[in-house]
């Protein structure tokens, strides 16, 4: 979805995306009746992240086939 990204900026966006989730889930289940939802939703969090990571950065299509040029024939 983003493109063919160098690889240090891969890991970036998906620790980025990860430790969002991971925080976001934890802050959502803080406010639970639960006592273990912190937990819980920060592992909840933190598989929803790495779901989104990936689709953010691997392409949508996998057919293994890189793009040509198209020939012409000059007359």
């Amino acid at each position: 979805m983003l493109g063919p990204l160098p690889y240090f900026h891969r890991v970036v966006v998906i620790v980025a995306v990860v430790m969002t989730a991971i925080a976001s889930g934890a802050w959502i289940a803080h406010f639970t009746a639960v006592p273990v939802a912190v937990g819980a939703g920060a592992v909840v969090g933190g598989l929803t992240g790495l779901v989104v990571a990936y689709a953010l950065v691997h392409p949508a299509t996998h057919t293994g086939v890189h793009a040509q040029p198209i020939r012409t024939r000059r007359r």
